[in-house]
């Protein structure tokens, strides 16, 4: 289990142990193979939190919806899914201990609570949630009826089963009981009614839901199920599980699929975007236009996973694109794998621009020597060593030169900041990109830039108004004042500066 990471709390430890035994084995028909699927999704438990395969798979469903690749605690420490209201129906070791720390949460436990008839208003919630208990409601689609009843526009249900991927769904009425647990202990909650097949998502389809998703963790041994009940929630595909390879940004893309033009319903059908920290019912047509999702394409083949970013990099592209009436080179500060300046390069051609792009980061994570007390106090010295952990700083820089390969003009330097910055010989620029994630190289950064940026460069700040990144704004709004300027504040998370 070396390769695998736990979704609720980023663990990289795990115990295994047999959970099945002798006569549900022979009750359900189980071969040695469905047997030992099975024994891995119940019986491996990251040591870290408690949780299983498939309450890692679960984790990795409600990641998808914030827009994330942290480990949900993380997340949530992050206020990445402050506003959600969240309705636990029964309670999963190490994911509910994590969401109880949202003002929104509310635990219902079955069976004390009816999953067919649960005492709350329609659309009171964002997200449902339950784990290996409709086995055990005597009519699963009414309880799959009434969690669709509950969720509000945009919302999701997310949920496990027990499921025999070789076979179809069969009811056990007229069979001889069959307990998930103790039959002496007389709870009707242990009673099976249901055993799920491959077939499952057809179940979803019929109590109402417009579509399904699946988080797999090492299929078959574990597998989350996902339904929304009206437009699908942004982002559409899943954040991407530490327990998952990351793809090669070399190798070559597959066949792209031409995009769907905008429409004036666009948003009218879909008007609900939330990922990333940021919920919102105004207009993101931005989503449609081809050239953004060009862009964005290739910002997450640079990356090898979508973040889930697509306002932000919006909001970048936007910048970079008023830069480019301006003389002047561009830079980032913190390029990692390359998301948002790939995005950037590819909207705006690079080649033909006659600019040059500074591409700077350690390609090893923070350099602790600079980080303040004030970074250490929030957590920053953690942070790092948790993205270095789970592979999200990427160390190989030669994979991040070979994604730049096709834009000559793109200069990546290595090191931490400030002693590479003088390797940079330009004097002149119109645009910088600075996520660094720590206060001291990012005020470093700023510092170099001003007095050779441009009348009306930009300068956007990544993780500025986010939560958990306080002395980063605190540190760039003391650089501001000294400027006699203001950072601008974006919902996006982003600050951004404008040389008047």
């Amino acid at each position: 289990m070396h390769d695998l990471h736990c979704g609720v709390c980023g663990g990289t430890s795990f115990r295994e142990q047999k959970v099945l035994w002798p006569e549900l084995i022979a009750e359900w028909q189980l071969s040695e193979a469905e047997r030992d699927t099975i024994d891995r999704q119940q019986g491996c438990l990251c040591e870290g939190c408690g949780a299983n395969l498939r309450i890692i798979a679960l984790a990795d469903a409600i990641r998808a919806r914030a827009g994330t690749a942290l480990p949900l605690r993380m997340a949530i420490a992050d206020g990445m899914l402050d506003g959600w209201r969240v309705l636990d129906c029964n309670g999963a070791d190490g994911l509910s201990a994590a969401l109880v720390a949202l003002p929104g949460y509310v635990r219902a436990d079955y069976p004390e609570y009816d999953m067919r008839r649960l005492p709350f208003a329609d659309g009171s919630f964002d997200l449902i949630l339950h784990s290996d208990t409709l086995e055990h409601v005597e009519h699963p689609l009414v309880a799959l009826e009434e969690c669709r009843r509950l969720l509000a526009p945009g919302g999701q249900l997310s949920f496990t089963v027990p499921t025999i991927h070789g076979r179809l769904t069969r009811n056990r009425a007229g069979l001889a009981p069959s307990y998930h647990g103790d039959p002496a202990e007389g709870r009707g909650d242990y009673l099976v009614h249901t055993e799920f097949g491959a077939d499952v998502w057809a179940m979803v389809l019929t109590a109402g839901f417009r579509g399904v998703a699946i988080s797999a963790v090492r299929f078959p041994d574990a597998i989350a199920i996902t339904a929304w009940a009206d437009a699908r929630p942004v982002p559409a595909t899943p954040a991407t599980s530490a327990a998952q390879p990351v793809p090669d940004p070399t190798a070559p893309a597959e066949t792209e699929v031409p995009p769907p033009q905008p429409t004036a319903e666009a948003d009218d059908a879909d008007p609900v975007y939330d990922q990333d920290g940021l919920r919102s019912r105004h207009n993101h047509e931005f989503m449609h236009d081809p050239e953004f999702q060009a862009a964005y394409a290739r910002g997450v083949k640079a990356a090898g996973a979508d973040y889930g970013w697509h306002w932000r990099v919006h909001t970048g592209l936007w910048a970079a694109r008023m830069a480019a009436k301006l003389p002047g080179d561009f830079a980032e500060f913190g390029v990692n794998r390359g998301f948002m300046s790939s995005a950037i390069m590819h909207l705006l051609d690079w080649n033909g621009t006659g600019r040059r792009f500074y591409l700077l980061d350690t390609f090893a994570g923070i350099d602790e020597r600079y980080i303040n007390d004030d970074d250490r106090a929030i957590g920053v010295i953690e942070r790092n060593r948790h993205d270095i952990d789970i592979g999200f700083y990427t160390f190989d820089v030669d994979a991040v030169r070979a994604n730049f390969a096709q834009w000559p003009a793109a200069r990546v330097i290595q090191g931490p900041v400030p002693d590479t910055l003088a390797q940079i010989d330009s004097h002149c620029f119109a645009f910088a990109h600075i996520d660094m994630n720590c206060a001291p190289p990012e005020v470093a950064a700023a510092e170099f830039l001003w007095p050779r940026l441009v009348r009306g460069g930009l300068i956007l700040l990544d993780d500025y108004a986010f939560v958990g990144y306080r002395s980063q704004k605190l540190a760039m709004d003391e650089f501001a004042r000294s400027k006699g300027t203001q950072v601008l504040s974006l919902p996006t998370g982003q600050g951004l500066l404008i040389k008047a």
